[in-house]
């Protein structure tokens, strides 16, 4: 059996002259094209083919890397016919992230004697396993097969298909397809209401005119501004079909419990450039002048931070009331995903409301839980690579404070904490040294009335503490703090502040401290506290929330405005902003913390207001690329 190598449409030119032999089809061919439903090269990196006939290779271990300059989905392979046209052939094709499978699909069928056939073998999300890469994401996952990874269209087992009803090969129907901008077409989606849904046979309700509908993931798929979508291909035995009553079947596995809990699935009407997707369409890349969605689907997400091997952060899991711990359920985690994104990874699941984190060296990570009075209590948790299931650092005895944790910060040596106040008593700073030949011993750095957010830089500590409770409801009675290593002193920088929540020092040289106040205001400030600049101020905006650094610039997030601003950070006392000149997005969902590399910056929404909330799944992590140097 002859076989023709790889051709896809955008190929390297080493890869089109590779492919010249296959240009012009031979009769009896079965062109093998591949396709997926997921973005490449986050979700996906590499696929690899294989093809026995009768037990014997044909076709061993032929690995193509993929990606906008390289091989590129949908691809083609051609395979002739031999000389016993009824010898059947098994076609395995594989899917990996790194150097673990993501799916893999297998066929068995012949090659057509007299005619050029199509065989989609298309590798599905609904088929796509867990990060170990040999365990369904849930037992009950009846699209992922731990047992026998082949998969198609999420049914487990290999697939088995007659020659005789395959289509005849015309290459503009495979290869030539514009992309399908799933961002664009999900931008504002129809939710189901109750009842458009009936799980038992995996269908939802009718609906007018012609549709697109897609899976609504954490981190897979096509993720733009609104979140992360897998389209489900139309009129399809691989995605929907609608029936002679009116209702749209969907893939069955889609309709497991497990993958109802985490999955959505949202319509779209079809426009003129939104048109019907079609198994051939690629997934148009992510626009990076736009925020992208990096996870979705988050329940009150609330801290997060960046590393060189991605970006971490803490989900709390339901919620039903913003102050009493009693109401929340264990079930918070504490999760990571690459900085372009993909499937996202819980490292740490049943938390019992976690807070805020932060990273130590190799990326070990530590964070604070709440509680749950009764069922699990305050900790201050600790994470390492390789190092199995997450473990307290420092339970509630050895805090020696009852208070529940709140935020929490690192410089190198040392973690530095804050405990909220508890049965009349202050609530304090707390830290430990970071010694890996000692057990952590914790000490009290000073007492606060509400500390609140925290900052730790070469050496330097500063939080932020919005102050005593009011009968008059004064919200100027906040305060910010430093304290250098070096120094017996805790300087305060800023008094009478209006409700000061975030809090930055730059990581290399923190000579100046900067923070935001609640009611409206952006505040720069000697460490010293010799000066002190409100470098912008709109009181008729307030929610500055949380609070970021590059060398150059500051940013900070709006919770009630739904805003991500910028300002220079030499910007002089009183900056304007007026028209947007300093906001980067708007329409977000109650941003809070934020954080910036050299290429992005990346921010949390926490989704609907806590209060009320039974852990509705619309918080996420975004990102967007750094605005060009000044």
């Amino acid at each position: 059996m002859r076989r023709c190598s790889w051709s896809s449409l955008g190929s390297t030119a080493a890869l089109a002259v590779a492919s010249a032999g296959c240009t012009a089809p031979a009769m009896g061919e079965l062109m093998v094209a591949v396709q997926t439903d997921m973005a490449v090269p986050k979700d996906l990196d590499h696929v690899e083919m294989e093809v026995l006939s009768d037990g014997n290779p044909v076709i061993l271990n032929d690995l193509k890397e993929l990606g906008p300059n390289r091989f590129q989905l949908p691809g083609t392979r051609g395979l002739t016919v031999s000389e016993d046209p009824s010898r059947e052939i098994r076609i395995r094709v594989r899917a990996l992230l790194g150097k673990r499978i993501r799916v893999e699909h297998t066929v068995l069928t012949t090659v057509p004697e007299d005619r050029v056939a199509t065989l989609w073998v298309p590798l599905h999300f609904l088929c796509s396993m867990d990060a170990e890469g040999g365990e369904a994401r849930e037992p009950d996952l009846a699209g992922a097969c731990p047992d026998d990874p082949a998969c198609a269209a999420a049914a487990c087992g290999e697939r088995r298909v007659s020659a005789a009803s395959l289509p005849d090969y015309a290459e503009q129907d495979v290869l030539h397809h514009a992309c399908f901008d799933a961002a664009k077409c999900f931008q504002r989606v129809s939710p189901l209401e109750d009842g458009d849904l009936d799980a038992e046979d995996c269908t939802i309700a009718a609906r007018d005119g012609d549709v697109n509908i897609a899976i609504a993931t954490e981190g897979d798929g096509a993720c733009g501004a609104a979140g992360c979508f897998v389209p489900l291909d139309a009129e399809s035995d691989f995605g929907w079909r609608r029936r002679d009553d009116g209702r749209i079947a969907l893939p069955k596995a889609l309709c497991s419990p497990g993958r109802l809990a985490r999955l959505g699935v949202v319509v779209s009407p079809v426009t003129p450039s939104c048109p019907p997707k079609q198994i051939a369409q690629p997934l148009c890349p992510a626009d990076e002048g736009r925020p992208v969605v990096l996870a979705a689907r988050q329940r009150s997400p609330i801290a997060l931070a960046v590393s060189e091997d991605g970006v971490f952060w803490t989900e709390q899991g339901t919620l039903s009331d913003e102050h009493e711990a009693l109401e929340h359920n264990v079930d918070g985690a504490v999760k990571r995903v690459a900085r372009v994104g993909g499937p996202p990874e819980t490292i740490a699941s049943k938390q019992a409301v976690p807070r805020h984190l932060a990273l130590g060296d190799g990326d070990e990570v530590f964070w604070t839980n709440r509680g749950v009075a009764g069922a699990a209590a305050t900790a201050l948790m600790r994470w390492s690579p390789g190092g199995g299931n997450a473990r307290p650092w420092l339970n509630v005895e050895q805090l020696g404070h009852s208070g529940s944790l709140e935020a929490l910060a690192m410089d190198g040596e040392s973690l530095f904490w804050t405990q909220l106040p508890d049965g009349g008593a202050l609530g304090r700073v707390g830290f430990a040294m970071l010694d890996p030949r000692d057990e952590p011993a914790p000490a009290t750095l000073a007492d606060t009335h509400h500390a609140n957010r925290m900052a730790a830089a070469n050496n330097v500590v500063c939080w932020t503490d919005v102050g005593q409770d009011s009968a008059e409801n004064d919200t100027a009675n906040g305060s910010v703090q430093c304290k250098k290593r070096s120094s017996s002193e805790i300087v305060s920088v800023g008094a009478g502040e209006r409700k000061p929540y975030g809090v930055a020092l730059d990581a290399e040289n923190p000579a100046e401290v900067f923070w935001v106040n609640f009611e409206g205001e952006v505040v720069r400030a000697s460490l010293d506290g010799a000066r002190r600049d409100v470098i912008f101020q709109d009181l008729d905006a307030p929610g500055p929330y949380g609070i970021a650094l590059d060398e150059r610039r500051v940013y900070w997030t709006n919770r009630i405005q739904g805003t991500v601003n910028v300002l220079p950070r030499d910007a002089p006392p009183g900056s304007a902003c007026r028209s947007g000149a300093c906001t980067l997005a708007t329409g977000q969902l109650n941003p809070g913390a934020i954080a910036v590399d050299g290429d992005a910056i990346y921010w949390i929404n926490e989704g609907s207001p806590v209060v009320g909330s039974t852990g509705k799944a619309d918080g996420a992590v975004v990102r967007l690329a750094r605005p060009p140097p000044p």
